[in-house]
């Protein structure tokens, strides 16, 4: 079945397949879930339910495996097609739609001449959008409420370079609508990724949720930009549920000065073990003496004098057992 789902959305309206065929009934039943038909025959409305219930979890599986292999832009059309199934709705229907408002002024608002966006509806008054839609103040207000209860969403980035390499993105996610717990529940998901604009991949993504105190939240990315060559790159937030609610934000990086990279190492030199006697402190000349600890290693005797002659910074790169706490516990005292 998972193969006929990805046939649906050709075009609304058209039967991939034939309706003689499995593929064409799945498309046609499917098809009419979305735009809300009414079936009459028993046995059809059955395989209705089943190709309803089904083909949304069969989306929502693929949507997983699109996230999982980093394919932005079949992520994207997943999702919309899951929100689809499960509210009935076209991607490109009025996204006002999945309101309980009266038939009226869903007519009267797609048929007002223009496109206008939930925000841009929540910014006119009560009486122009009672015009808008060739009805009274009283169903102005109704839709005036409803626009501003759609879930929508600020974007702001910050970037902050923390190496050569790696770039750490703050993305701050602002809630710009009215929250009404009978409609949002008690949380809004959605998926917020960085994508790149040139091969269209996820470079990094979090699912995070939306509350009724939530005002304002910060979501730190961090992505390796080795062997990459980014010019721009894309802040996208999808909503787990609501059509329409979707955001993003084109980030340019081409002009983002990164650190210059800086792959010198100091080598060990091969030089004699210090004896326990350079340490001048007593009590610890003692108590490592008790401890059978005669000299230093080569790694400790090639920085002690960094790190305990001097006020320096010491960064000290080395692998397990050669002796790095030793020098943390000499340099304390």
């Amino acid at each position: 079945m998972s193969v006929l789902v990805l046939s649906l959305f050709v075009l609304p309206g058209s039967s991939q397949g034939g309706v003689d065929t499995s593929q064409g009934k799945v498309n046609i039943l499917l098809q009419a879930h979305i735009s809300g038909f009414p079936i009459y025959d028993f046995a059809l409305a059955s395989d209705s339910a089943y190709v309803a219930q089904n083909g949304g979890r069969i989306i929502r599986a693929l949507l997983e495996l699109a996230i999982s292999r980093k394919w932005a832009g079949t992520a994207a059309v997943l999702g919309g097609m899951s929100k689809a199934v499960e509210k009935r709705i076209w991607p490109f229907d009025e996204p006002m739609k999945q309101f309980p408002l009266k038939k009226e002024i869903i007519y009267g608002l797609a048929n007002c001449g223009a496109e206008y966006s939930p925000s841009e509806l929540g910014s006119m008054t009560a009486a122009e959008l009672g015009e808008l839609i060739r009805l009274n103040e009283h169903q102005g207000q109704a839709l005036l409420t409803a626009a501003r209860q759609f879930p929508s969403l600020e974007l702001s980035v910050s970037l902050r370079p923390l190496g050569s390499d790696i770039l750490k993105i703050v993305v701050l996610v602002t809630r710009a609508f009215v929250w009404n717990s009978r409609i949002h529940s008690p949380a809004e998901p959605f998926w917020l990724w960085i994508e790149d604009q040139c091969d269209k991949t996820i470079l990094q993504i979090k699912h995070i949720s939306l509350r009724e105190s939530v005002k304002k939240l910060n979501v730190n990315f961090v992505i390796s930009l080795l062997g990459k060559t980014l010019s721009s790159m894309t802040i996208r937030l999808i909503s787990d549920k609501w059509l329409g609610a979707d955001s993003e934000l084109d980030v340019p990086v081409d002009n983002l000065h990164m650190p210059i990279a800086f792959n010198q190492h100091a080598q060990r030199q091969d030089v004699g073990f210090l004896p326990l006697s350079s340490i001048r402190l007593p009590t610890l000349h003692d108590l490592y003496r008790s401890a059978h600890f005669n000299s230093l290693n080569a790694i400790q005797t090639q920085v002690f004098w960094s790190a305990v002659s001097t006020s320096a910074n010491v960064l000290v790169a080395a692998p397990v057992g050669s002796g790095k706490s030793f020098l943390a516990h000499l340099t304390i005292w």
